[in-house]
């Protein structure tokens, strides 16, 4: 991920291109010019800018259109407008579109050297606060199969838990383990192995609902958390799970199910009544889920 520092200056009179262009050379940044807004559409297809510098009044395409369709293409570019002062109303109803700032003709060399700086301070906050995204996202997820990790499901599921005990909602927690991993591991080799487990996160991903979320927990054992949920909607997810798995996979797996608070009132006793329905379900021959209360 590189810091995009890259400027496209559009104007259609070049001494004023031309001047722009030299200013901002001057302190370090890196231009390019266009003398249209079709030509300037054609630069930002091909070319990561980070600031966009207009003027509004253009011929075919102008100042305004052009801010539209930088938008449609990467709506993070930094557009500022340059107008004169007659159209002034024209460089608000730009800024209201999304433009960041306007430069009103005639303007001194500093005061575009100023909107500038601060255009670029909001460019380099922006980068930033991406990578940090970036990073967190990668802390959480699993590399192998893109679900949430397992370190991250131990800081959802209490958070989740605790605001079931708040709304008094309910929970419906499932824990899928792939039967008889290891002997098809030994048997295709654990590349096989990875490909395999790939698939079944794109058809847990594929089963569950929208607030749900699904874990790689460890090895060939996958969870799902489903809010709002109770223990029948966890039945169908299960069935739905079990009949996708056989179509896509040689595979089968074993799921256990059970739920808060009708058979838990903690984290910890939630995950051991599923892993104990599991052991149940594996127990009767795999292939199948099991839910807690069934137990008996």
């Amino acid at each position: 991920m590189e810091e995009q520092t890259d400027i496209l200056v559009v104007d259609d009179e070049g001494v004023m291109r031309s001047l722009i262009c030299d200013v901002l050379s001057d302190i370090g940044y890196r231009i390019e010019a266009a003398s249209s807004g079709r030509e300037a559409i054609e630069k930002i297809k091909r070319i990561e800018f980070s600031i966009v510098i207009t003027d509004l009044k253009m011929p075919e395409v102008d100042g305004f259109e052009l801010l539209k369709r930088i938008k449609a293409i990467n709506s993070d570019i930094c557009v500022i407008i340059i107008t004169a002062y007659s159209s002034i109303e024209s460089a608000i109803e730009a800024m209201r579109e999304g433009a960041y700032d306007c430069i009103i003709k005639p303007f001194n060399i500093e005061e575009l050297k100023l909107v500038f700086q601060r255009a670029m301070e909001r460019q380099y906050l922006l980068y930033e606060a991406k990578k940090k995204e970036f990073y967190r996202e990668l802390s959480i997820l699993d590399s192998l199969t893109g679900l949430y990790n397992h370190r991250h499901f131990y800081e959802v599921l209490p958070r989740e838990v605790e605001r079931a005990k708040r709304y008094k909602h309910c929970i419906c927690f499932l824990v899928i383990d792939i039967d008889n991993f290891k002997v098809y591991n030994d048997t295709n080799g654990h590349l096989a192995g990875d490909r395999l487990l790939q698939v079944l996160s794109k058809v847990l991903i594929n089963s569950i609902g929208a607030a749900d979320m699904a874990f790689r927990y460890g090895g060939e054992e996958f969870v799902i958390i489903c809010p709002e949920t109770p223990k029948e909607g966890g039945r169908k997810i299960a069935e739905r799970l079990l009949n996708l798995i056989r179509k896509e996979t040689s595979l089968t797996v074993s799921i256990g199910i059970a739920s808060y608070p009708d058979d838990s009132q903690s984290k910890d006793e939630l995950i051991m009544k599923a892993d104990s329905a599991l052991y149940k379900a594996k127990h009767l021959g795999k292939n199948r889920f099991c839910v807690f209360e069934d137990e008996g």
